[in-house]
């Protein structure tokens, strides 16, 4: 059994096509020609009884015709032509008594054949009604509407027959031969032609399984299969395999790295945010200092009150600054209720008419579109759009447009937010959602990263999308069910990059 799976891993496909294709082949044309041959010898078999029975049939038509006119010489003339022509080698008739009337033997006329009139008589245990046949003999009754007048032997010459026969037969034999030659020759040709054909994909999917372990492992690794296997499939299925494992271990890399990247990028998040929140401390601390050295040199009780209001000012400036951290570190936690995105844009809207006005920015979205309800928190929605607002009215400061659309699909809605602003560039688009970054010389830097933190704990996505003209942010909500689907994973992505 080893054996043979060892065999059939060393031989390729083409190879093997061929020969269970010529196997098959063998096998038809053995038992095609078998059937052919055996029904080519019954057919001259019976060609021949019949051509025997035919001779004899006339013969003995003659023969009843010549007993009752008693005309034996044309009787006799016909049968030295059927000898002379060796369609026979002998021939018989008596009469009703026994006596051989005509015979191709002159020396047998007039005697009486005991055999004949034994057979002829209808009580014998070969009687010769219908006929009888023995060996290459014909026996034949002659008779007219069920009157014997006597009977008819025919001995055949079986030798010359034989040879005629033998001669047809391998005519036959040799015809097959031929069309076996043909029948394989085309069959090796087919067969190496379809099992090239069908073992072509086969073969340029196992070097493109190759390619791609090639570009996945980032070096040229040996060969997953002994090069002795010529068996595509089973070549392709090692490839495969092998594939699989250097996918395991890339992937299992990729993870390890993605870990030791996310856990970089949240030390750099947590260091970007504390040299940001030293620099604003330390410049409070040093105002601090100042009014404090500012009250040691006074004399003046006015001049005191002065320097206190400074490091009040400035210890309530650190007090916030320390509330919005602390706010900010801290996830929301949404109270999420049915409600139509529609009527959050409304009092956003309402909320925000006077700063509209006064910068001449117009909202535009369809008030009448009929949107299905989300699970989300009305007042932290409130939020994430009166941030996108602001930023699009401060950007636009010679007026402009805030325009938003809506699309829904299988699982969830998407809000777009776009204004006529001069965009943000690509060299700090990646950076818009990280905490403390502003282009602004008086911003926190906490409005987008704010806006990202309530999309994330309301299971949803924002992105900023490239565009020609402007600002294009994109909000996925997820309707129904969905939204609770990612909750876990959400949960603990936000936790990874906010809260290390």
């Amino acid at each position: 059994m080893k054996l043979l799976k060892e065999l059939n891993r060393r031989t390729s496909i083409k190879t093997k096509g061929v020969l269970y294709v010529m196997l098959l082949i063998l096998i038809i044309y053995i038992s095609v020609s078998i059937i052919v041959l055996s029904s080519s010898r019954k057919n001259l078999l019976l060609q021949r009884k019949q051509f025997h029975l035919s001779i004899a049939e006339k013969l003995a038509i003659n023969a009843t015709d010549a007993i009752i006119s008693q005309d034996y010489g044309f009787l006799m003339e016909q049968i030295r032509q059927l000898k002379d022509a060796g369609q026979i080698k002998n021939a018989k008739i008596i009469d009703s008594r026994g006596i051989v009337i005509a015979s191709d033997n002159i020396r047998n006329i007039g005697e009486f054949d005991k055999t004949l009139s034994l057979l002829l008589d209808r009580g014998g245990p070969d009687g010769l009604k219908g006929g009888h046949y023995p060996n290459q003999q014909v026996l034949l009754p002659l008779e007219i509407e069920g009157d014997i007048l006597g009977a008819l032997s025919l001995t055949f010459d079986t030798e010359a027959e034989d040879r005629a026969f033998s001669r047809d037969f391998k005519k036959t034999i040799l015809q097959l031969v031929y069309l076996s030659i043909v029948i394989f020759a085309v069959g090796i040709g087919g067969s190496y032609v379809v099992a090239l054909l069908m073992t072509r994909p086969i073969t340029n999917l196992s070097k493109e399984v190759e390619e791609f372990e090639k570009e996945i492992s980032y070096s040229e690794s040996e060969t997953p299969y002994n090069p002795l296997y010529k068996d595509e499939t089973f070549q392709l299925r090692q490839s495969f395999y092998h594939m699989l494992e250097t996918l395991r271990r890339y992937l299992s890399e990729f993870k390890r790295v993605s870990e030791e990247k996310e856990r970089l990028t949240c030390m750099a998040a947590i260091g970007e945010m504390s040299a940001q929140i030293a620099h604003e401390i330390r410049n409070s601390l040093y105002a601090i200092r100042g009014a404090l050295s500012g009250i040691e040199r006074s004399r003046k009780r006015s001049e005191m009150l002065e320097y206190i209001d400074i490091i009040k000012d400035e210890a309530l400036e650190m007090s916030t600054m320390a509330d919005n951290f602390l706010r900010f570190a801290k996830l929301p936690s949404p109270s999420p209720v049915p409600c139509n995105i529609i009527d959050v844009l409304d009092r956003v809207v309402e909320l925000l008419q006077p700063d509209l006005e006064e910068s001449g920015v117009e909202v535009h979205y369809d008030r009448e579109a009929k949107l299905p309800t989300v699970e989300l928190d009305p007042a932290l929605m409130k939020q994430v759009f009166m941030n996108l607002f602001i930023n699009s009215i401060q950007a636009m400061q010679d007026g402009g447009r805030i325009t938003l659309q809506f699309n829904l699909s299988e699982n969830w809605l998407m809000v777009h937010v776009m204004d006529d602003g001069p965009g943000i560039p690509d060299k700090i688009a990646a950076k818009i959602f990280q905490p403390f970054f502003s282009t602004k010389a008086d911003g926190s830097g906490l409005g987008l990263s704010t806006t990202y933190k309530i999309i994330l704990a309301h299971h949803g996505e924002v992105e900023l999308l490239k565009s020609e003209r402007g600002a294009h942010f994109l909000i996925r909500l997820p309707l129904g069910s969905n939204s609770r689907l990612h909750a876990e994973t959400v949960q603990r992505k936000v936790e990874s990059t906010f809260n290390p």
